[in-house]
C-alpha cells in the first residue's frame, strides 16, 4: 500500500462539477456583454485567485466589485449544486480505501458549512473521517493554511499521506504541506497544465485508485 492518508479535493475532483461551473460563469459574462468561455478554454486559463482568473477571461474590475461577480456565481452553483453527480467511480473508490482502513480526508477552498451540506447531501459523509473546507470567503486562499491544522490533526506521517485533485491549487497546495500530489485531468484544469507540474496525473479516479493499489506497475 503506498498510503495511509488520502486527501481528497472535492470540487472537480470527487464532484463532477465543471459544466455548471463554466455554464454559471457564461451567465455572468453574457450578462457584462462579454464573450462566453467553453470548457476547453476553462481548463486552459482557470486558476486561482479566482479574482486573476476572471480578469484573465475579461472582467474588469474597475468598474464593478469583484465580490458582485464572485456571489452571482456562487448563488447560482448553491442553486444547482444538487442536480450534480460525484464523478465516475468516487464511491466505489472511496468505500474501498476505508475497507483498506485508509485514513481519508476531503479538502476544499469551500466555506466549511457549505461543504459539510454538499458532502451530506451525496451520501459520502459517513465514508470521510474528516471533512475541511474554510471559514471565509471560499477564495482558494486558505486552502494551505486550514490542510496544515488537517495534517496536524491526523497522526499519519507527511510520507503516507497524498492529496489528490483536480487543480494548480492542489499542487500548490501539497507544496506547501510538504506532501505528494496527484491529479485527475477530468476537473478544472487540463491535462497539459498538470503533467507540467511533475506530479502523477490521471485520467479519472479509477486510474489513480488502481495506482494507489499497485493494480498497475
Amino acid at each position: 500500500m503506498k498510503y495511509k492518508h488520502i486527501i481528497w479535493d472535492w470540487n472537480g475532483t470527487l464532484l463532477n462539477d465543471l459544466t455548471l461551473c463554466v455554464d454559471m460563469l457564461n451567465i455572468s459574462l453574457k450578462n457584462r456583454g462579454l464573450p462566453s468561455i467553453s470548457e476547453d478554454k476553462y481548463k486552459k486559463k482557470f486558476l486561482f485567485p479566482i479574482k486573476t482568473f476572471y480578469e484573465s477571461i475579461g472582467f474588469d474590475f474597475s468598474n464593478e466589485d469583484f465580490k458582485i461577480a464572485n456571489e452571482e456565481f456562487h448563488v447560482g452553483f448553491e442553486s444547482n449544486f444538487k442536480k450534480l453527480a460525484l464523478q465516475p467511480y468516487a464511491i466505489e473508490t472511496i468505500s474501498s480505501f476505508k475497507k483498506l482502513g485508509i485514513t481519508q480526508s476531503i479538502l476544499s477552498a469551500t466555506i466549511q458549512r457549505k461543504l459539510d451540506n454538499q458532502v451530506e447531501f451525496f451520501g459520502i459523509s459517513h465514508l470521510i473521517d474528516n471533512i475541511v473546507g474554510i471559514s471565509n470567503t471560499p477564495s482558494g486562499y486558505g486552502k494551505e493554511f486550514e490542510g496544515k491544522e488537517l495534517i496536524d490533526s491526523v497522526n499519519i506521517s507527511l510520507k503516507d499521506t497524498i492529496i489528490i485533485g483536480d487543480s494548480m491549487l492542489d499542487f500548490n497546495v501539497s507544496k506547501a504541506l510538504g506532501i505528494d500530489c496527484a491529479l485527475v485531468s477530468n476537473g478544472h484544469n487540463n491535462i497539459e497544465r498538470l503533467q507540467a507540474t511533475g506530479s502523477m496525473t490521471f485520467s479519472d479516479i479509477q486510474s489513480f485508485a488502481d495506482w494507489i493499489l499497485d493494480k498497475t506497475k
